[in-house]
């Protein structure tokens, strides 16, 4: 009797589906079927890498907290202070074990820096605070305490500062040096270079627009968004050098100052329609100028967008190692939270970015400094382990990835299918499925990846790691599904294929 990998005396027609893109739902599930530079219709809790496989969200750690967690920041190298909200209100805490009770209503939208070496959180309409690893504290400038920013970025030795209850077109920026001077704190008759000073950009605009976020753009560029437009200021130590930077001309707003992230030389955030990125140009230098990194799943993000209460909910983290992006957004109801994570390509190059979501944990914020990467959590504060790490008490994601309608060449034939071919590397168990058209369920395969050396390896197979099982069915097209259970440490995707009778 022939088996599956047994020689068979009916010709076959191989229909491979490998280089992995992503998520894209610029176009109907009909209509996705290349073969070679696969889209996908579903990847959750994984990640189309640059080589185009299909990774498995990296495991997480505990590492603190019970109650879900509004915004976190490391305040040193490995130390981390966060805002979760508990029973009465938003409490401060850090890894030292220190802690400010039901510091803002429950509602709070809580936003931070670093300056002086310490994490400066700000809230709209409230208090500014500071923590220096020693105590969390109330900012002793009299007029922080009457302007009550919304959110705050550092920029050339000076603390800036905006969404200002009264005044939503200015910006506040400290005196260089030291975040509890502002400009109302300074002598009428200053002729210090040094003192503060602010920015109106009201007239600037033409419109009725207001300050949605702060950001800082290379070495002394100030980003200053609201909901329509980016202007962008050069900033500098001394106060009589700030200038307008003419060779910015950006016409794209953000929706939420914590989506506002540096990824390298670029700025990104989130705006109403989609992720922008604000970059130099490389052909002259001189020019800077925005671009959509997400408009091949304009849908999804609008689906995400609009399905947050607030867009200032609306938070993300940039992986600097992983060249990561990812973005979360809070479910209404307080306790579930999808993510949605744009991977670039580490090596730099113009390619494709490529996307994926994720509800692993419910993640509602994230952390990133010196290679470790935090997720705020709606039961405490876990820590992002290595893609390949394997520790004892982590928790695996199971990844879910859904092909969209696979044709297999002609639109109008029925195929009979012969076998299906899984090409894949790690430790777990791929569950896969099917259903076609009219999506009747076709059937179902198990499959226990490991690492051994032999494990069904071909000689004619240029992958090493390839699972070949028989699968009979008759169908126009199907739909597949994969999903792992198990398993630990690295798992991957590279590709699979169909072989159908001629």
């Amino acid at each position: 009797m022939a088996g599956s990998k047994s020689p068979v005396g009916i010709s076959l027609t191989t229909h491979a589906y490998e280089n992995f893109q992503g998520l894209d739902t610029s176009r109907d599930i009909t209509s996705l079927d290349t073969g070679k530079d696969q889209h996908l219709a579903q990847v959750i809790n994984a990640t189309a890498d640059w080589r185009g496989q299909i990774v498995r969200d990296p495991a997480c750690s505990y590492r603190t907290g019970e109650y879900p967690v509004k915004h976190a920041r490391f305040f040193g190298p490995g130390e981390l202070c966060w805002a979760e909200m508990t029973g009465s209100g938003v409490t401060f805490r850090s890894d030292r074990g220190h802690s400010l009770e039901n510091v803002h209503p429950r509602s709070a939208n809580v936003s931070s820096t670093v300056f002086n070496q310490s994490v400066i959180l700000t809230s709209r309409g409230r208090a500014m605070y500071r923590y220096d690893g020693i105590q969390f504290r109330r900012n002793q400038s009299p007029a922080a305490n009457t302007l009550l920013p919304g959110f705050s970025t550092s920029i050339q030795r000076r603390l800036a500062v905006a969404g200002i209850p009264g005044r939503e077109t200015q910006v506040h920026l400290s005196r260089v040096d030291q975040d509890e001077i502002f400009p109302e704190d300074e002598e009428p008759d200053s002729t210090n270079v040094l003192r503060a000073g602010f920015i109106d950009v009201a007239n600037l605009l033409g419109t009725a627009d207001q300050i949605t976020g702060l950001g800082s753009f290379e070495q002394n560029r100030l980003a200053v968004f609201t909901a329509d437009r980016t202007i962008i200021y050069r900033i500098d130590p001394d106060i009589d050098r700030w200038v307008i930077d003419e060779n910015a001309n950006i016409q794209i707003g953000c929706a939420s100052h914590n989506t506002i992230a540096n990824a390298g030389t670029d700025l990104i955030f989130c705006s109403r329609s989609g992720i922008h990125s604000i970059k130099r140009s490389e052909a002259n230098g001189i020019l800077v100028f925005s671009y959509s990194l997400s408009d091949k799943i304009d849908l999804l993000y609008r689906e995400l967008f609009n399905s947050v209460e607030d867009p200032q909910d609306i938070s993300a983290v940039f992986d600097q190692d992983k060249a990561e992006y990812h973005v979360f957004f809070p479910q209404p109801g307080g306790v579930l939270c999808r993510r949605l994570t744009l991977a670039l390509n580490p090596e730099g190059g113009e390619s494709q970015p490529k996307f994926s979501e994720g509800d692993f944990l419910n993640a509602r914020c994230g952390a990133f400094l010196n290679g470790q990467l935090v997720y705020g959590t709606t039961g405490g504060v876990y820590t992002v382990l290595d893609v390949e790490e394997e520790t004892d008490g982590a928790f695996t994601p199971d990844m879910t990835v859904t092909t969209p309608l696979l044709w297999h060449g002609s639109l109008s034939d029925t195929k009979e299918t012969h076998s299906l071919i899984v090409q894949a590397a790690g430790n777990g168990i791929i569950e896969i499925d099917a259903q076609d058209l009219d999506g009747r369920q076709l059937g179902s395969l198990r499959i226990e990846v490991n690492d051994n050396p032999d494990d069904n390896y071909f000689e004619d197979v240029p992958l090493s790691k390839q699972y070949e099982r028989k699968w009979s069915h008759r169908y126009k097209a199907a739909q597949y599904r994969f999903r792992t259970v198990g398993g630990s440490g690295l798992m991957r995707l590279i590709g699979f294929a169909i072989t159908t009778r001629k």
